[in-house]
């Protein structure tokens, strides 16, 4: 939930007049059903833009689509957003609300103040200044001047600092530096748009491929490094899922479906397939752990993916032998 409050009044298209709280740290703007904001119309991609709140600021972020995403009358990849900014995607007219554009206070120096005079008059006092000696005066500055001429000698002595030699990074100019931030910047906005269509789509791979890509670019990309976590445990779900229909599959003599999800398994773990040869040495790691020698723990990836390989020989083996 973001701590600042905001909306998105609705001012033209299907959504007309309704005011939408933006209470969720990522609001998902597009055609498909699954979106939090659902636009029925046919200028509007299935998943068009995001709208996320950031360290303190909302970001419009469009998906590199056919059509746009459009404030202020200017069209936006990824944009910071500020109160009363106008937004259009499609036939739908947005104005961006915060409570930042209701605050009117007045800094109590805002006032300007004419500073009061003393009126000195004919019954005023003299100053007592100028009942002091002169000799007073004297004194006091040849004090001062004293202390002065003398004070370098109670000083240590300054040592002299090492000029630090000039760094790769610090001969960049600032500009260079900026300029390459921001070019990264938005590659990785394109990455990041492209694996969420991927996502999205559940070509998880693809998804996964593109949010590494984002967060090499830009290793601070938030949106991309919490859909990589998802596209990851997506991925995962989906072998588990697979790994047990293609056991059930050769288990009831259905071969032909059993090879088509262990290839799928093997598909899915290709990013963490196993070293050459790992799963032909596998028969003698398991006589060694069944002679109750130490073993390092295996890893569960591998072992899924030399499963899946091992039954697909089993399986085509026996259809190659009964003539299928």
């Amino acid at each position: 939930m973001t701590p600042v409050m905001a909306k998105l009044e609705v001012l033209a298209g299907p959504l007309g007049g309704k005011q939408i709280p933006l209470t969720t740290e990522t609001l998902h703007i597009g055609r498909a059903q699954d979106n939090d904001i659902v636009l029925d119309d046919t200028m509007v991609s299935r998943y068009h833009a995001h709208l996320t709140y950031e360290e303190g600021e909302f970001y419009l972020i469009d998906l590199n689509t056919p059509n746009g995403t459009v404030i202020n009358k200017k069209k936006i990849l990824n944009q910071r957003l500020k109160p009363n900014d106008v937004i259009q995607i499609g036939k739908t007219v947005f104005r961006f609300l915060s409570e930042r554009g209701t605050e009117t206070g007045i800094s109590p120096f805002s006032r300007k103040e004419i500073p009061q005079r003393e009126r000195i008059t004919a019954s005023s006092p003299p100053s007592r200044m100028m009942k002091k000696p002169i000799i007073l005066f004297l004194g006091g500055f040849g004090l001062f001047l004293l202390l002065w001429l003398t004070w370098p000698t109670f000083q240590p002595p300054k040592k002299e600092k090492a000029e630090a030699p000039i760094t790769e990074r610090q001969a960049i100019f600032p500009e260079t530096q900026k300029e390459a931030f921001l070019i990264n910047k938005e590659k990785a906005d394109g990455f990041y748009s492209s694996g969420y269509r991927e996502y999205m789509s559940k070509n998880y791979l693809r998804a996964w491929d593109d949010f590494k890509a984002a967060l090499e670019l830009y290793p601070d990309h938030r949106l991309a490094q919490i859909y990589l976590n998802k596209t990851e445990a997506a991925i995962a779900e989906e072998i588990e899922r697979n790994y047990k229909s293609a056991f059930n599959y050769f288990q009831s003599g259905q071969y032909h479906l059993s090879i088509h999800h262990f290839r799928r398994v093997m598909t899915l773990l290709s990013k963490r397939a196993p070293p050459e040869k790992y799963c032909e040495a596998r028969e003698d790691r398991q006589n060694d752990r069944q002679n109750n020698r130490t073993m390092a723990a295996e890893n569960p990836d591998y072992e899924k993916y030399c499963d899946a390989k091992k039954k697909i020989e089993e399986a085509l083996g026996y259809l190659s032998s009964h003539g299928f």
